[in-house]
C-alpha cells in the first residue's frame, strides 16, 4: 500500500514536473550546454533510466538506512513529503525512487553542527556496535575521520568514484595508501551552492565598453591581469567629493573570506603532493607558488578597485549596482537581494592565473562529507544508497536546482547554463584543506598572510614549515 501511495503521488509529482519542462522547451533549445549537467549524457529511448551501475538483481527487501545529518542540512537532502517547491520535490521524488529500486527504506537522524557532540555519538555507536548509523555526513573540519570509526570506501561494493556525481577534488585528496574513508559527492546540494564563482553586473560591462566576461572565458582569456584591468577601468567617483567611498563610490570587485581564499586555489595553489607509495608530502614551494602568492597579495593589497569585505556580505552592494565584480557562492543567486536586482548579472569562473594554467578551477567553501560507520548494520547497503543518491541527484535534483533557482529564475541568461557547467567539472579541494584539523589550518595560513599585508612568502613558507611536516608525518603515520 505504502508504495502504491508512492506511485501515485509520484506520477502527479512528474506530471507537474514534465508540464513545467514542455513550457521552456524553446528557450532551452537555445543553448545545447543548458540541456544536459556536465558529465550526464543525453538520455535516449534505450538508455538506462540511473546514472550509476548497480545491478537491477540488487535488492534489500525492506532494510532501513539510516542516516545522521546536521540539523541545518537536513532539508537539502531529504524531504518527508511534496510541498509544492519544485527542488525539495525532486529531492522527494529521488528518495522515493530509489527506496523502491533498491527495497530499502530511509530514515533520518539530525543533530546540531556541535563537534563534540557528533564525535561522542559516532564513537559511542561504534564502540558498543549497535548499528544505529549507517552513514553519517558530518562536517569536514572536525577531525573525525581520524578516530578509526568508518569504512574503507575503497573496499565496499557498488561504490564508483571515476563517476562525475563524485567530487574528485575531494576524493583525490583524501586518499591514502589505498585507503578512503570519506568522500563528497551530489548527495549534498552544498556542493553546488558553496561553490564560489565571479558574479558580474552586465550593465556595468556595458557602460565601460568591457569585453563580456563569457567571451574570455570561451576564448581562454580570462586570466588575472584582465581581471584586474577591467575592475580598475569601472572604478568611478560617484558623488564627485574627490575620494573613494564603499557605501558612495563605484568599484570594480570585492570579495569575502572564502572569496579571497579561492584565488589562491584558483590560480592553481596545491599545498601538497602525491607520493609514489600512496602517501603525500609538502615539497610545494617554487616559483609557480611565489608568482601565486605575489599575484593574490598585489591584488588584494595594491588595488584601488578591489575591496576586502570581511565579516558581512555584500549581496546589497552588488544589487545596488555599485560593483562590476563580485565573488560569491553560487547559493547567492538564490537570495532576495540579487533576485531583485534590477540590472541583469551573469557569473563565470575564477580567471586563470596566466595563459599557462591548463583549466578554470573552481573553490568550493565547504560541505559535509559521507562516510559510512564500522558499525552499520549492512555496509552493502550503505554503499549502494550512497552510490545511488549521489547518481539520482546529479541526474534529477541538481538540473532541477540549476533550471529553477539558477538559470532562469534567478540569472536570467541562458548562458549562465555553460558557465555552470564550467564551475561544476573542476571542484577543488586541497589535501590541506581536506585534512585541515590534523594540519593546524595550514590552508588558510597563506590568504592570512597576505590580509596581514605580508608580501615576504618565504618568510610565511618557513615560519610554518617544520611543524607542517611534522603533522604531516604523524597523519601519515596514523594511516600507515
Amino acid at each position: 500500500m505504502r508504495r502504491f501511495v508512492r506511485l501515485i503521488l509520484a506520477c502527479l509529482f512528474l506530471f507537474q514536473f514534465y508540464s513545467c519542462s514542455e513550457s521552456k522547451a524553446d528557450m532551452s533549445k537555445t543553448s545545447a550546454a543548458a540541456d544536459t549537467v556536465e558529465g550526464i549524457p543525453e538520455e535516449t529511448e534505450t538508455e538506462s533510466p540511473y546514472l550509476d551501475h548497480i545491478p537491477d538483481s540488487v535488492d534489500f527487501d525492506g532494510e532501513t538506512c539510516n542516516m545522521l545529518i546536521r540539523t541545518e542540512r537536513i532539508h537539502d537532502m531529504f524531504q518527508e513529503e511534496l510541498i509544492g517547491e519544485i527542488v525539495a520535490d525532486a529531492i522527494w521524488e529521488r528518495t522515493v525512487q530509489i527506496e523502491d529500486r533498491l527495497g530499502l527504506s530511509f530514515t533520518t537522524a539530525e543533530m546540531p553542527s556541535d563537534a563534540s557532540m557528533w564525535k561522542n555519538t559516532i564513537a559511542g555507536s561504534v564502540q558498543a556496535a549497535d548499528g544505529a548509523y549507517d552513514i553519517v555526513f558530518p562536517d569536514y573540519w572536525w577531525g573525525i575521520e581520524l578516530g578509526g570509526y568508518f569504512c574503507n570506501l575503497l573496499d565496499l561494493p557498488y561504490l564508483d568514484f571515476s563517476q562525475p556525481y563524485w567530487c574528485a577534488g575531494w576524493n583525490d585528496n583524501d586518499t591514502f595508501y589505498g585507503q578512503l574513508y570519506t568522500a563528497v559527492g551530489d548527495f549534498s546540494l552544498d556542493l553546488v551552492v558553496n561553490t564560489e564563482a565571479v558574479f558580474f553586473n552586465k550593465k556595468l560591462i556595458e557602460d565601460n565598453g568591457l569585453e563580456s566576461p563569457y567571451d574570455l572565458v570561451r576564448e581562454d582569456r580570462w586570466f588575472s591581469d584582465k581581471l584586474v584591468e577591467m575592475s580598475e577601468a569601472a572604478l568611478m567617483d560617484l558623488n564627485g567629493d574627490g575620494k573613494y567611498s564603499r557605501r558612495d563610490d563605484l568599484y570594480g570587485l570585492t570579495y569575502l573570506l572564502h572569496g579571497g581564499r579561492g584565488f589562491l586555489y584558483a590560480y592553481g595553489m596545491r599545498l601538497a603532493n602525491k607520493t609514489d607509495d600512496g602517501g603525500w608530502d609538502l615539497d610545494y614551494y617554487d616559483d609557480r607558488f611565489v608568482k601565486i602568492y605575489e599575484t593574490a597579495f598585489n591584488m588584494h593589497n595594491n588595488i584601488s578597485s578591489f575591496y576586502y569585505s570581511s565579516l558581512t556580505s555584500s549581496d546589497e552592494s552588488f544589487a545596488s549596482g555599485k560593483l562590476l565584480f563580485y565573488v560569491a557562492g553560487i547559493g547567492a543567486a538564490r537570495g532576495t537581494a540579487l533576485r531583485d536586482m534590477e540590472d541583469d548579472f551573469g557569473l563565470v569562473p575564477y580567471p586563470k592565473l596566466d595563459e599557462t594554467q591548463k583549466d578554470y578551477i573552481s573553490y568550493n567553501l565547504g560541505t559535509s562529507y559521507a562516510a559510512v560507520l564500522i558499525s552499520a548494520k549492512n555496509p552493502d547497503l550503505s554503499a549502494a544508497a550512497l552510490e545511488a543518491l549521489s547518481a539520482a541527484n546529479r541526474k534529477t535534483v541538481v538540473p532541477v536546482l540549476y533550471e529553477d533557482a539558477l538559470k532562469e529564475k534567478y540569472s536570467r541568461d541562458e548562458v549562465t547554463a555553460e558557465m555552470l557547467d564550467i564551475l561544476s567539472r573542476n571542484i577543488y579541494y586541497d589535501f590541506a584543506y581536506v585534512n585541515d584539523a590534523a594540519l593546524n589550518s595550514l590552508c588558510n595560513v597563506y590568504f592570512d598572510a597576505i590580509v596581514a599585508g605580508n608580501p615576504n612568502v618565504a618568510s610565511v613558507y618557513k615560519s610554518h614549515e617544520r611543524m607542517s611536516r611534522k603533522l604531516l608525518d604523524k597523519l601519515l603515520d596514523r594511516y600507515r
